[in-house]
């Protein structure tokens, strides 16, 4: 009859853990703190005092058998560890301790209750990492509180004296405790079941949130944090999508968007970034600030608010910084953070490719314009010399060569296009044609089939090189210059063909000009081989057939080049 009175009044204090564990687990404050996995000193002695009280209400409520007060404290300990993590286990379990030494009776079990009150926290403690990693089974959660109590009883026989007394006690008290322990606790851990499910809810919706920030975002930065308008974009977005209170975007030296929902102080700091975003950008990694400091020019504005702040990083640099604020919270919700977090991550990853493709966009914008000035200095003789002989003979001829060299000139001049419409480089190839007929005469034979419109833009000066080229090589055997220029229409496309019928190119000037290197004094084939390869694709070079019958340069310009 005394055993079913234990065991009955043992049932009663575990119930009544289970029911505190339950009010608990309501508390938003509760399920934050469990949720969080960088708590501050403050929310975890707030912890410990609650676990804490769990240890002295169970040791008070215990149940006198005459030498021994059977009691539920393991459970208080034990989840304290396991709820709180090891700081928390050690501080609960040592504010249990200090009170079991003190208050319990009889004081010969004192010592011996203390210590593996201390040992229940740090067991929780330890095994903490594995629990929060989701691997844990009811059946170890049962078999790690019998080792518990097995130790419990250890304490005892180890720290009690007289040790019969000691075994008498265990005889008599071990089976109900372990037993009745061990399912308390997973009753008791169960309780936060609810916690977690909503952790897990609350990543769901936080996944979806960051996929439609993503989204909705990233294509504001392709031109870079600098723009101002893409930015308030940005920015608003972002307000749209979450419960931040306001957003802040700065680069490395000044703030560039600032906007919150509810603008309740009109307040400009000229631009100053907040201390938590340069010490965002100084150590690469997210920081968070409960509290501005009065000294701060922001401390009128942003007192009543916490802040967040991560960098937007570009090859383990700070470019700039999102500095997110909520209404004062006593802690930060770790899925928030996690969210500016993967945001600012996505975010930094889309800079960088902007800035690669801006940086591959400058160069081959300096690459044509390198290639824009370069002028012949021996064409620029020839024709001049031209012109001078056909003054004497045809002034009129004269001057409709001067103006066809001007027209050269200025097109080769014109640095701020690089893609022009087919017929437009056709007309600058004709231009050129004309003027080395003018010097060859009968000598230099020209062949066009080309037709009227092809409505495609190709690379400025891709053509005059080869045709360039042709000419000073492609004399025959009667001594003429032939240089013939097919173009067709090819699905999206557009194929050229330009043939000669010199002696053809040497095998190893032909495996130079392929492989990207100068020939002689000359860079034009290599700079266009070059250039098409840039633009259209490796694939898509010059294709070159050379014999000594002749050489023909095949070029493909394809309507979505890649450049």
């Amino acid at each position: 009859m005394q055993g079913n009175r234990l065991v009955f009044e043992l049932i009663l204090n575990i119930a009544l853990l289970v029911l505190i564990a339950n009010l608990l687990s309501k508390f938003r404050l509760i399920q934050k703190l469990i949720l969080q996995e960088r708590r501050s000193l403050g929310s975890q002695a707030f912890m410990s005092v609650v676990f804490g009280g769990m240890v002295i209400l169970s040791t008070y409520t215990g149940i006198d058998i005459g030498s021994y007060s059977l009691n539920t404290r393991v459970i208080g300990a034990m989840a304290a560890g396991l709820l709180g993590g090891p700081i928390v286990g050690l501080y609960a379990s040592l504010l249990g301790a200090v009170y079991v030494y003190v208050f319990s009776s009889p004081q010969a079990f004192a010592m011996a209750s203390a210590f593996s009150t201390m040992l229940f926290g740090l067991l929780g403690g330890g095994f903490y990492p594995y629990f929060q990693r989701g691997k844990w089974k009811y059946q170890d959660l049962f078999l790690l509180a019998c080792f518990a109590e097995v130790c419990d009883m250890v304490c005892l026989l180890r720290f009690t004296v007289p040790v019969q007394m000691a075994l008498n006690t265990i005889l008599e008290i071990s089976v109900p405790m372990i037993v009745l322990n061990a399912s308390g606790i997973l009753i008791f851990i169960s309780s936060f079941n609810q916690v977690f499910v909503l952790q897990d809810v609350e990543r769901s919706r936080q996944l979806q949130q960051a996929s439609e920030l993503a989204r909705k975002c990233l294509p504001l930065l392709l031109q870079g944090i600098e723009n101002r308008e893409n930015m308030e974009s940005f920015a608003g977005t972002i307000l749209e999508e979450t419960d931040w209170a306001g957003v802040m975007i700065t680069d490395r030296n000044e703030m560039i968007v600032c906007c919150q929902k509810e603008a309740e102080k009109e307040f400009q700091p000229e631009g100053q970034i907040p201390d938590i975003g340069i010490r965002a950008m100084e150590s690469g990694g997210l920081e968070t600030m409960s509290q501005v400091p009065i000294s701060s020019p922001w401390y009128e504005w942003m007192k009543d608010y916490s802040l967040v702040a991560a960098p937007f990083m570009i090859q383990n640099q700070a470019v700039g910084c999102l500095i997110v604020w909520v209404k004062k919270q006593w802690v930060f919700m770790q899925s928030e953070l996690e969210l500016q977090q993967h945001l600012v991550n996505l975010s930094s990853y889309q800079l960088a490719l902007s800035e690669l493709e801006r940086q591959k966009d400058m160069r081959q914008k300096a690459e044509f314009k390198a290639l824009q000035f370069q002028v012949n200095p021996h064409f620029l003789f020839n024709a001049l010399n031209t012109v001078s002989c056909v003054c004497r003979e045809n002034p009129d001829r004269a001057r409709e060569l001067l103006i066809i060299l001007a027209n050269y000139f200025r097109y080769n001049l014109n640095s701020e296009v690089y893609m022009v419409p087919f017929e437009e480089e056709m007309d600058h190839v004709r231009d050129y044609l004309e003027l080395e007929k003018a010097r060859f005469e009968e000598n230099l034979v020209i062949a066009y089939e080309v037709p009227d419109k092809i409505g495609l833009k190709i690379p400025t000066l891709i053509l005059q090189p080869i045709v360039e080229n042709a000419v000073r090589y492609g004399m025959n055997r009667q001594g003429k210059r032939v240089v013939a220029i097919k173009a067709k229409e090819e699905g999206a496309g557009c194929r050229v063909y330009i043939r000669d019928e010199g002696k053809g190119m040497p095998k190893e000037v032909l495996e130079k000009l392929m492989s990207g290197q100068a020939i002689g004094n000359s860079v034009g084939l290599s700079n266009v081989h070059k250039r098409m390869k840039s633009i259209y694709g490796e694939e898509k070079g010059l294709l070159i057939t050379s014999t000594n019958e002749g050489t023909c340069v095949e070029l493909y310009f394809a309507d979505n080049h890649v450049g």
